[in-house]
């Protein structure tokens, strides 16, 4: 990778997630249930337009954040990626927790990009609030994490800090080994239905 973080298309992902949640909330649109998620409060709202609301906001702030980095705008896509992780949440949903946990796994990929490693930790910390279960967006973090002990071991290693470079390095590898088990466990349950 060359010191720098190879951009991987993070919107490829988001975008399908948000085409699949916007297709299933147009399919349901007609159906009501009660906002907030609390039986018979406000009954007869319609379905997630909340939330519909919060992933527009989010894919936005994605695109903005493409244009600056395509124009080597790093410090600019940080910035609008740090407003999608403080937009106003309009109510716990899973959608928002997904969203939340993949946006902050893309700052601190940019932040180690700018050479921001601390940060990028703290940022990672925070999406993990987000996916605390072993899912896709809990994988992703942690191989986001190992990304930074990945760049950290490098910066180590040039500061000729060899012992620190090579328990960082370690500490790469063990979170890679533990993203491929996560990430492991999510296919077997997708394989069976979703039933484990």
């Amino acid at each position: 990778m060359g010191g720098a973080v190879k951009r991987f298309a993070p919107l490829a992902p988001f975008a399908a997630l948000l085409s699949a949640l916007a297709l299933l909330v147009a399919v349901a649109i007609g159906a009501c249930r009660p906002a907030g998620g609390i039986a018979g409060d406000d009954a007869g709202t319609p379905i997630d337009t909340d939330v519909m609301a919060f992933l527009s906001a989010a894919r936005a702030l994605h695109h903005q954040a493409n244009v600056k980095e395509d124009a080597n705008d790093v410090p600019g896509a940080i910035d609008s990626m740090q407003k999608l992780v403080t937009l106003p949440q309009p109510r716990s949903a899973p959608e928002i927790e997904e969203v939340l946990a993949d946006a902050y796994a893309r700052l601190a990929e940019l932040r180690i990009k700018n050479k921001e490693i601390d940060q990028a930790g703290k940022d990672v910390e925070s999406g993990l609030l987000h996916a605390k279960e072993p899912t896709y967006f809990r994988g992703h973090l942690l191989e986001v994490r190992g990304m930074v002990e990945e760049e950290r071991a490098k910066q180590l290693e040039s500061a000729g800090k060899k012992d620190e470079a090579k328990a960082a390095r370690a500490k790469a590898i063990q979170l890679f080994d533990e993203v491929v088990q996560i990430q492991m466990k999510v296919i077997d349950k997708l394989g069976d239905g979703g039933k484990k």
